[in-house]
């Protein structure tokens, strides 16, 4: 075990071992591969930015982290990403200090930024039909596709890593409700309308003749041009090209789809717990935002139709 005493602490170049290890610890319980991916960049810039500090990774300390933290500041980066990059950062350390690699509890006790009050943003309902009547023509797959893959995170609330997760085995048109992993390895099973299943025979077919062509084999449902199962970046893009093919004039990611979902549901009275076990959040506060949605456009309607406003 390598260990930060007096006579040995770790140098630098020992760094990716020890962040390859702290990955398969993560994996180990149970974090996406995307989330582990994200934790590790963070924390590359945040060592680099230590030894470029501090001589070597080993005397930094909360001064080093809270300088650190100004410098993304400085980038205008937003609270809530300066918590995610001391949440790795602590993560990291907590990791260290269990292993005996480091003692620097101080660090691990920090508080997170305070967070900017935010209103998830969301698609109104005749924006979601507008994207989904998008013409497309016989041969154009990948707009097919994509709005195939909007329609899911419209209809089941999916997060990215979910949607891209989603195999033959999971899914047909007699399943009546789908099992989701979502984060932490936590399992919730989400109702499947009957819409997720327009155009389904059509776009199977054409995943089909895809792979063939390619000689690829597996089971993932949405695949990318050339038949390989399809990336979280590609997801992104998808939406992109929803954008300039729909003529909206207004810019959503696929978690802007996510947060119209919980927003239909909540406008349409549905119950908050409810809401909160379909989009598998661990915490009810995390739900509660798409309530301020609701309640700031009530107030719109409100000031835009009272007669005496």
């Amino acid at each position: 075990m390598i260990r930060n005493d007096s006579s040995n602490v770790f140098p630098i170049n020992n760094i990716d071992t020890i962040l390859h290890m702290f990955g398969e610890h993560l994996e180990q319980l149970g974090y996406a591969v995307h989330t582990i991916s994200s934790y590790t960049k963070d924390l590359k810039d945040y060592i680099d930015f230590a030894h470029k500090n501090n001589g070597d990774f080993n005397s930094a300390d909360q001064t080093t982290v809270r300088s650190y933290l100004e410098l993304l500041k400085s980038r205008n980066l937003k609270n809530i990403t300066l918590s995610r990059h001391l949440s790795s950062i602590k993560k990291f350390y907590k990791y260290l200090i269990r292993n005996e690699i480091s003692d620097k509890t101080a660090i691990i006790e920090m508080s997170n930024p305070k967070s900017e009050e935010y209103l998830a943003r969301f698609l109104t309902l005749s924006e979601v039909d507008q994207i989904l009547n998008i013409e497309t023509k016989e041969n154009d797959f990948t707009v097919f596709r994509d709005k195939i893959m909007f329609l899911f995170i419209y209809a089941i609330g999916l997060r990215v890593s979910e949607l891209v997760s989603i195999t033959t085995s999971m899914i047909n048109k007699s399943s009546k409700v789908i099992r989701i992993t979502g984060k932490g390895s936590k399992v919730r099973e989400v109702p499947l309308l009957s819409v997720v299943f327009d155009n389904w025979d059509e776009y199977m077919i054409k995943r089909e003749v895809i792979m063939k062509e390619h000689n690829e084999s597996h089971k993932s449902i949405f695949i990318n041009r050339f038949g390989s199962a399809i990336s979280d970046r590609a997801v992104r893009d998808s939406m992109k090209r929803l954008i300039l093919n729909s003529n909206l004039g207004t810019d959503f990611s696929p978690h802007t789809v996510r947060h119209t979902f919980a927003t239909h549901l909540l406008s349409n009275d549905a119950e908050i717990r409810a809401i909160q076990e379909l989009l598998g959040h661990s915490s009810i506060s995390t739900t509660q935002k798409y309530t301020h949605v609701t309640n700031k456009r009530l107030f719109e309607v409100y000031n835009k139709c009272h007669p005496h406003s």
